[in-house]
């Protein structure tokens, strides 16, 4: 060891242990390294084992950078590290290398407690401050330049930790960014795993819970955690409560993928990624009909994270169980929401955004999604092959049961599609809202078994065409209805239902390129294979079917149009059993067609247009 590295460990050491030994203190002190080099790879360095102490302070300085170590009160640590590595040439470490590693540090709870560390490489800093008892924590900070080390690395890992005081605080930095956890009252927390941030190639950021419990003390609980990777960040906030948080995971991948913590990311990629096993934050309620409550606490809690000016946020206030919610801005820009069951007494809000196009889910008041599977997705590929050749967005509901509102919105370069409640319904076996922006424009509402108390509307819009769905009053679907659209090469919109039943008021609207579908009740409607259609293909065909038991009407609307043709059936009051048809085809013949059969009508206006010719028929 050279004499200026001697002095400069000597004097260091001396200086951090004159303060304990002043102060009469007890220590056992095994293996004190204290070292600085100002050579070429500037490097400070701070490593302890076995150490036990009232106080202590340790700082080293590599050319204008430091690392620090600081521990008031009474405590225990055993192989604590603090490092840090300005190298000016490429080495080991690459290049302004910080970290701090504590296996094991037990500090008594006390007025004076406290924990600091700090190290800092070239602007960038790692800290940790605490009170209480702390296992197992890793800060780690890299900003290298060459091989592995080539990204900014920051890092935080926590395996068991439990902070007694009113006041943790663990940050690292890397050019910029940061990753940081900040906690009031943390008790009993097992398997805190980490929060970190890799600036590598792939700008990679990640927050991962096993299992966090935040105790209700006197004092509040607060809880936040922070990862940003080149200006995206992701967050988790939490007030007091019990929370099971599995993983909150960003990616910026540039070029290579790589494997870290066994989770592997590929090139192109921009994922924001939420994954909730449970999240209990109300105290235990009312359940909704046919749900399950979980058991609550109390608490707040809010999960946001950005890939690349997008983002993914959660809000709940109140109980939640939520499985996952993804957004991945790869060559795809894919955004998906997958809620396999989220139970709320609250507001719950979720969205992803995936370059510039939204999806979303808003719910005020109480809620279920159970069973099998909800989503919301959404895909917008440039990419045109066979799989996946447009801007795709989709709804997925398996069985969904709400007492209060909800709102659904997924929107795909432009269009849109929204599902809106008020009041109670219930979404049975399998109910798909779907629009894809393909190079045929498809469109479509499909509702297995949906029963409405008071208002739905369904709305799906494909580059300037629209599918609509609303009720105002009692209804339900039965065993099959559809709605339909796709703007192909024939622009076809349809209309199919096979069992409706109607007391107060539904309204069906399909638009293909300027041509319309409508179908519109007031008043008890029911019937068995019932259907309107539309086809501007080479003939231009529209045609309205009712087949079946019709009931009595206060009034009943049915158009179709296709390309400045129409058919029309409007009727007041009537009963009718048998088949009720209004046909048109602009083909070579031009023909239209009327067929009633055993209907006893009230009041009937039925009229079809063909090409400037047209057949009607009135009855009063």
């Amino acid at each position: 060891m050279n004499s200026l590295k001697k002095r400069l460990l000597l004097s260091l050491s001396a200086a951090a242990l004159a303060v304990p030994m002043a102060a009469g203190s007890v220590q056992a002190i095994e293996v004190v390294v204290l070292e600085q080099i100002n050579d070429a790879t500037q490097s400070a360095e701070l490593n302890f084992e076995e150490l036990w102490g009232e106080s202590l302070a340790a700082t080293a300085a590599a050319i204008g950078n430091s690392a620090a170590f600081n521990i008031e009160g009474e405590g225990d640590a055993a192989a604590l590290d603090l490092n840090q590595v300005n190298d000016a040439m490429p080495g080991e470490y690459g290049n302004q290398f910080a970290d701090i590693h504590l296996y094991d540090v037990d500090l008594i709870a006390g007025a004076t407690d406290g924990l600091a560390l700090t190290a800092a490489a070239i602007g960038n800093t790692l800290s940790g401050t605490g009170e209480g008892n702390i296992t197992d924590i890793d800060l780690s900070q890299l900003n290298g330049s060459e091989a592995e080390g080539s990204g900014q690395f920051a890092h935080i890992d926590l395996e068991d930790v439990a902070i007694g005081g009113l006041e943790s605080t663990l940050s690292a930095a890397a050019i910029g960014n940061s990753a940081s956890l900040t906690a009031g009252t943390i008790g009993t927390g097992t398997e805190f795993d980490h929060v970190v941030q890799d600036n590598y190639g792939g700008q990679y950021a990640l927050i991962d819970i096993n299992e966090l419990i935040i105790d209700t003390g006197e004092a509040g609980g607060f809880f936040d955690a922070t990862a940003a990777a080149l200006g995206n960040s992701l967050t988790l906030t939490a007030e007091t409560g019990d929370l099971y948080l599995d993983t909150v995971t960003q990616t910026n991948v540039g070029t290579e993928w790589y494997d870290l913590d066994e989770q592997e990311f590929y090139p192109g990629g921009q994922m924001a990624h939420v994954d909730i096993y449970q999240l209990n934050d109300v105290e235990t309620p009312a359940t909704p009909v046919g749900v399950d409550a979980p058991e609550f606490s109390t608490f707040d809690s809010t999960v946001v994270t950005a890939a690349i000016g997008n983002s993914l946020t959660v809000d709940a206030g109140g109980s939640l169980l939520l499985d996952e919610i993804t957004q991945d801005n790869e060559i795809w820009q894919e955004a998906d929401i997958d809620i396999d069951y989220a139970y709320g007494l609250g507001d719950l809000t979720a969205t992803a955004v995936a370059i510039g196009n939204s999806l979303s889910i808003a719910s005020g008041g109480d809620f279920a999604f159970d069973k099998v599977d909800g989503g919301i997705f959404q895909n917008n590929n440039p990419v045109l092959d066979d799989d996946d050749l447009g801007q795709d967005v989709d709804f997925d509901l398996d069985d969904l049961n709400v007492n209060g509102d909800l709102a659904m919105t997924a929107a795909a370069i432009g269009n849109s599609l929204s599902l809106d409640a008020d009041g109670g319904f219930a979404f049975g076996t399998d109910n798909v809202i779907e629009q894809a922006n393909l190079a045929d424009q498809d469109s479509e509402i499909e509702l297995d078994d949906i029963w409405g108390l008071e208002d739905v509307s369904g709305t799906v819009v494909a580059i300037g065409n629209s599918l609509s769905l609303s009720a105002g009053g009692d209804f339900s679907f039965g065993s099959y209805g559809s709605i339909a659209q796709t703007n192909d090469g024939y622009q076809y919109a349809d209309i199919e239902i096979d069992d409706i039943n109607a007391a107060g008021d539904v309204e069906l609207t399909v638009a293909g390129i300027g041509n319309s579908l409508s179908l519109t009740a007031e008043g008890a409607l029911s019937g068995v294979g019932a259907g309107i259609s539309q086809e501007n293909n080479y003939g231009q065909e529209v045609e309205l079917s009712l087949d079946g038991t019709l009931g009595t009407f206060t009034s009943l609307d049915a158009t179709a149009v296709a390309i400045g043709n129409s058919l029309s059936l409007t009727a007041g009051s009537f009963e009718g059993t048998g088949t009720l048809a209004v046909a048109q085809n602009n083909f070579d013949p031009q023909t239209v067609s009327l067929g009633l059969s055993d209907a006893g009508l009230g009041a009937l206006s039925s009229t079809t247009a063909a090409i400037g010719n047209s057949a009607s028929v009135t009855i009063k």
